[in-house]
This record gives structure tokens, C-alpha cells and sequence, in this order.
């Protein structure tokens, strides 16, 4: 009886092959930037209260709580349903992600790289928030 429990253990390294092939080629993750996005609302809003009072260290926090949202990233597992950081992704390795890496079979349907879909979701973003200004500000 196997007494490594992936919900609760840290796995003891990261799935690599003899070759130094990584398992990424071989996982279906999504990215979901939900968190991060809540996140930088919450600084927006503790940005513009502390820019208003003037208080510098309002301020601060709000900059530090800018730069920690990235990290609050996800990526979400289509095969087996786990969730998790984003800058953890590279060392998930689950039961059907290592079969086909041990295969060598492809992952069917898999989405594109973890990477370019957090660069999608930010010019996403991006264009939302650049929409946004242009209609809100066409009025005055």
C-alpha cells in the first residue's frame, strides 16, 4: 500500500525521463487568471483609497500587492481535476500524464501551453480594459 497521498504530500521530484524530457509536452492544463485578476482589482482599489488620503503606506502595500498577483495564477489539470499555482505546473505529474509520457502517445485535444494561455488571458485583459476606457470616456 502506496503511502504517498498527492492531495497532501509534496511530490519528491519532478517527472523527468533519462533523456531530460520534461512531462509538460504530455499534461492538458488550463489556465485560470481569476485569482490574480481579483487580485489586482483589490490593488486597483487600495491604490486609488491610499492615492486619495495620501498615505505612503497604503501606497506600498498596494505596489506589493500589485506584484504578488501574478503568483496567484492557476492552472487546472483536465485529467485528473487538480487545481493549483501556476508556477507549480511544470512538476505535476499525474497518473494519466505519466502513461503517456511512458507511451510516448501525444495528449489528444490538449490545449495550448500553460504559457501562452496566461499571455492570452492578458492581452485579453488588456483589450477589455483598453474597450472599457474608450466607451466610458467617448461620453464626456
Amino acid at each position: 500500500m502506496p503511502t504517498f497521498d498527492p492531495d497532501l504530500d509534496i511530490p519528491r521530484a519532478s517527472a523527468q525521463n533519462p533523456y531530460g524530457e520534461s512531462v509538460a509536452e504530455y499534461q492538458r492544463v488550463l489556465a485560470n487568471p481569476l485569482p490574480a485578476v481579483v487580485g489586482l482589482v483589490g490593488a486597483w482599489a487600495v491604490l486609488c483609497y491610499s492615492l486619495r488620503v495620501r498615505n505612503l503606506p497604503l501606497f506600498l502595500i498596494a505596489l506589493i500587492l500589485t506584484a504578488l498577483c501574478p503568483f496567484l495564477i492557476q492552472y487546472h489539470c483536465l485529467d485528473c481535476g487538480r487545481t493549483d499555482f501556476a508556477f507549480r505546473s511544470r512538476r505535476h505529474a499525474c497518473a494519466e500524464t505519466l502513461r503517456r509520457w511512458r507511451l510516448g502517445e501525444p495528449a489528444t485535444r490538449k490545449p495550448p501551453r500553460l504559457r501562452t494561455q496566461v499571455k492570452a488571458w492578458i492581452w485579453s485583459l488588456f483589450v477589455a480594459v483598453l474597450i472599457y476606457a474608450i466607451l466610458a470616456g467617448g461620453g464626456r
